[in-house]
Order: C-alpha cells, then sequence, then structure tokens
C-alpha cells in the first residue's frame, strides 16, 4: 500500500486554493486543516471550492501542534515562504513550497539547512518540466541530440492588468513579489532553460515598467546570457503584452534543433540523425485547446502538471529520495533572476550567476 500523507496549505489565496482542490484528489493524500493570516477571506475561498468544513488556522505552529501533518504546502506570497517553511521543517514537517521557492538567495538557503538540519524534506513547484512537449526537450538535451549547442531562449510574452497587481497588496513589490514579470511570471521558464539547456554562467540585463506604473518592479524585461557550456541564450519576460501569447522555449545546435509553445506542442523537432520515435514523440505533443498556462490570466492555467509535480514529489519521498525539484534546484532559477536584476540595476552590465 503507498504511503498515506497528510497535509496542510499555508497561504489559502488562488494558488493554495488550487492546492487544495489537487490535494483532494489524490487517492494517498488527506488534507487535514489549512492555515492563512485573514481566516475569514480563507473560509470564502474554501467556501468556492466546496471546502468548507477545512479547519482554518491563523498560527501555523498552532496548526501544526494540533494537527497530526506529513507535508505543509506553502502558498504564501513569494516574499514571505521562509518564515512558515522554517517553522514547519523545524517542527518535523517535510515542506513542498510554491515557486519561486523564495525571493533571495540567503533565504532559500536558510530553508535548505533547515531541511538537513531536521531530517526532512523540501521540495519547489515547477509544474511545467511534466508537460510533455517541454520533457522532449530535456530528453534531446540529455541524449546529447542537439550536439555542440550554439543558442537557447526562453520567452514569456504575458499581460496583466493594473487590477491584478492591485489585487492583495503584494504583487509588483521587491518585499514581498521579489520582482515583477521576471521572478513571479517567467521564473518557470527561466527554470526550464536552464534545466533543459544547462547552467547559466553570466547575464546582462535591461528592466523597466513600461505600462504598469503603479509597480515598483519592471513589467517587461530583456536579457542575453551566456551558459557555462559556451552557448549563448536570451530571456525575455513580460506582463506588458496585450493579450498575451505562449511561452516559448527553444534550443539549437549544430545537430538539431526544438522549439516548443504553451499549448501548441512541438513547433519544432528536427534532428541530423532522425530516430522512429520522432514522430510519435511529436505527435504525442500535438497542440491542445484549453487554458492559455496564465498568458494573460493568473487563473487560466489548468491543475493536471501541478498534479503530476506533487505526485512525483510524494512518489520520491515515499522512496526515501529527494524530488527533482528539491530545494537546490528550485535555487538555480531565482539565482538567475536574481543576477537579471543586478545587471538591469547597473545598466545592463554583466553580472556573474551565483
Amino acid at each position: 500500500m503507498p504511503k498515506q500523507w497528510r497535509s496542510a496549505v499555508v497561504g489559502v489565496g488562488t494558488v493554495g486554493s488550487w492546492h487544495c482542490r489537487i490535494l483532494a484528489k489524490m487517492e494517498n493524500n488527506t488534507l487535514v486543516a489549512t492555515c492563512d493570516k485573514d481566516s475569514e477571506k480563507a473560509k470564502q475561498t474554501l467556501t468556492k471550492i466546496g471546502m468548507e468544513s477545512l479547519p482554518i488556522y491563523s498560527d501555523v505552529k498552532e496548526m501544526l501542534t494540533k494537527e497530526q501533518i506529513d507535508v505543509v504546502h506553502v502558498c504564501t506570497p513569494s516574499g514571505d515562504h521562509m518564515t512558515p517553511a522554517i517553522a514547519a521543517m523545524e517542527m518535523g514537517k517535510n515542506v513542498i513550497c510554491e515557486k519561486p521557492v523564495e525571493i533571495q538567495l540567503d533565504r532559500i538557503d536558510k530553508m535548505i539547512a533547515a531541511a538537513k538540519k531536521n531530517n526532512v524534506k523540501l521540495a519547489g513547484i515547477f509544474q511545467n518540466r511534466w508537460n510533455l512537449a517541454n520533457a522532449a526537450l530535456k530528453h534531446a538535451a540529455d541524449e546529447n541530440r542537439y550536439g555542440r549547442v550554439s543558442f537557447a531562449g526562453c520567452y514569456t510574452p504575458w499581460f496583466r492588468t493594473d487590477e491584478y497587481y492591485r489585487e492583495g497588496g503584494w504583487r509588483g513589490t521587491w518585499k514581498l513579489d521579489g520582482g515583477g514579470a521576471i521572478m513571479n511570471q517567467s521564473v518557470h521558464a527561466v527554470d526550464l532553460l536552464q534545466w533543459i539547456a544547462g547552467p547559466i554562467k553570466s547575464v546582462s540585463a535591461y528592466a523597466g515598467a513600461r505600462i504598469h506604473k503603479e509597480i515598483e518592479v519592471e513589467d517587461t524585461l530583456a536579457c542575453s546570457l551566456q551558459f557555462e557550456s559556451g552557448a549563448f541564450g536570451v530571456i525575455v519576460g513580460t506582463t506588458a503584452m496585450y493579450p498575451g501569447s505562449s511561452v516559448r522555449i527553444e534550443i539549437g545546435g549544430e545537430n538539431g534543433t526544438a522549439i516548443t509553445e504553451y499549448g501548441q506542442g512541438l513547433r519544432t523537432y528536427k534532428f541530423r540523425e532522425p530516430k522512429p520515435d520522432d514522430e510519435a514523440t511529436i505527435k504525442s505533443c500535438a497542440p491542445s485547446a484549453g487554458p492559455s498556462g496564465g498568458a494573460s490570466s493568473n487563473v487560466d492555467v489548468a491543475l493536471d502538471l501541478h498534479f503530476r509535480n506533487i505526485t512525483h514529489i510524494l512518489e520520491s519521498w515515499e522512496r526515501g529520495e529527494d524530488a527533482s525539484t528539491d530545494g537546490v534546484e528550485a535555487r538555480k532559477a531565482v539565482a538567475i533572476i536574481v543576477a537579471m536584476y543586478e545587471s538591469a540595476k547597473n545598466g545592463g552590465q554583466a553580472v556573474a550567476v551565483k
């Protein structure tokens, strides 16, 4: 029999409600409690999704003391991940943390250290790794089918309204959002890029708020970069391109090129040496109608990839292994983003990724 996990969700906003809905559908999970500083708002959210009977706590430690819990899902604002995560780990609980795992590298390092010290597991959410088209690009890279890579890039040409940034009072702030279009939205594509194409050595970025003048962070950033392999690339992210379009990931070199676009499958998948199963791979990643993945709205997201990500984490933990999106891995995208922000603040000066 698979292990039965007892879970709790901290932060019952939009993403927290997704985790509640996912956990309720998992056969090896029991959602036992939630926690949110605004218990009344949390109650309204839970009522909307038919979970009004779930206990709601306003204090993480009180919840962990009174309830029997194995896993805590941290879904609070990005800059408030460390405190509940470390509180949970110090009480012997495993933690699954939404993206970005935190907004500052020293905080992430403290979370990783807390997991090790308390002999518990920490993992982040990067659900787009479970998109079949993205996985195909990664598999081809692992098989060295691109040969010497010349270029790899990611593009997140999204749109958000001013009202989106006004909601909740934390979006578009350095303190709790940790940045704008890159840290909040493009972090998924940044993670995919480094996962597929390899470590990034240095970045040179320009950023600013082009249309969202009320926010203190960027709504648009463009960055050139160099990988440790010597390949070149770009990262582009924005929430200022109406109406918002699909995320694109591309990688190519001397022996092949592959391009994926969210919802459109493999737009390009060509290699100098074709394999018999290439056509089957392309067909398995066929375009599909459905949510945009967040291109024009933060709620226009299907939850199947989250389900796969969480399932992978729990199955890895049950085997006594770290998940592929553990704390060390989840740190990588944030390190790239922090370097890009440092570069942008210094007029595009090249900055090494730490």
